[in-house]
């Protein structure tokens, strides 16, 4: 956790949460649905602890000369579970002032569980910046994937790109393309491809206050039951606002609040809100505690799907 935005994670950090899994019954029938276990019709809460270890990538001069190690890592991360919606919240993964040249992290987690569940988790992330005087490009790769017992119960992956212009200290045009997978929500494959433009009205030591906003063209394929009353391809033109807050209360704590609005523009009543707050404190020097709580609500989800998404997850990080 970067909280005076001069720090960056380099080591291990630790991560522990509470998580609501939604089962649902499968167009195969009761037995035949491996995307959230064995059982469908389910609602329990799981325990999920983490070790990430986060690398910042400060020479990528290797990578520039042969492209196809980048391609790989990308490529693995959409193969590989990390809970994502119709846009990634990238204010959430934003460096408030990434430096010039390439940076970046990469980093990873397991969960382990035997006895009475015999679960494997794993997952990956990873994040890279290209900052200029006039751009900066941001690419996130998320993935993973969960099994419960021998079966795959749960499988997802990202892949986001995102260039922001610096026309001025106010306003900054950006556009992005990404595209996404997610076993637990019914998602085949999405894409999206959209620009806009963020603004930032206020900022100093007290912290930063910003909006945004944007068209985006959503591709969705779903995996649906022929009786579904959802239809399992869709094509639409969202738009996308965000407010973003960022409090500053003292050099040891930060605040940070960002929320998504993303109607489809011919039928605003169609829509889906993304929302997150995350409360950071340092412990010590090198030891961070953080507190997020995510919420996720769609007005029209799949049949089968829940409306409303949260998760709450505590974690300590180490930097050195």
């Amino acid at each position: 956790m970067d909280l005076a935005g001069d720090r960056q994670p380099q080591a291990l950090s630790f991560t522990a949460g509470t998580r609501r899994v939604l089962d649902h019954p499968s167009a195969g029938g009761a037995g035949g649905n491996d995307r959230d276990g064995p059982h469908g019709h389910h609602r329990n809460r799981t325990l999920r602890l983490g070790i990430s270890f986060l690398t910042p990538i400060t020479d990528l001069a290797p990578l520039r000369r042969n492209g196809l190690r980048l391609l790989i890592v990308l490529c693995a991360a959409l193969a590989l579970p990390l809970t994502v919606s119709a846009q990634v919240n990238v204010e959430a993964l934003r460096q408030d002032d990434p430096p010039p040249g390439y940076s970046g992290t990469v980093g990873g987690d397991l969960t382990l569980r035997t006895g009475n569940v015999d679960l494997v988790q794993f997952g990956l992330n990873a994040r890279l910046y290209n900052v200029t005087e006039t751009s900066t490009r941001l690419m996130v790769g998320n993935g993973g994937l969960g099994f419960l017992g021998r079966s795959r119960f749960a499988s997802s992956g990202l892949l986001h790109y995102r260039w922001t212009y610096t026309y001025n200290d106010l306003v900054s045009p950006e556009w992005w393309g990404q595209v996404n997978y997610h076993r637990p929500q019914l998602l085949k494959f999405r894409t999206l491809v959209g620009g806009g433009v963020r603004i930032s009205f206020a900022s100093g030591d007290w912290g930063q206050f910003g909006m945004g906003a944007a068209l985006m063209l959503e591709d969705e394929r779903l995996d649906l039951a022929d009786t579904a009353v959802h239809d399992n391809h869709t094509t639409d033109l969202r738009g996308s606002s965000f407010l973003t807050l960022r409090l500053v209360p003292t050099e040891n704590l930060v605040i940070t609040s960002t929320t998504y609005f993303q109607p489809v523009v011919i039928d605003r009543r169609d829509t889906r809100t993304l929302s997150n707050l995350r409360i950071a404190s340092s412990v010590t020097e090198a030891l961070d505690l953080t507190i997020s709580f995510d919420l996720r609500y769609d007005s029209r989800p799949p049949d089968g799907i829940s409306a409303l998404d949260t998760s709450l997850r505590t974690g300590l990080r180490y930097t050195y």
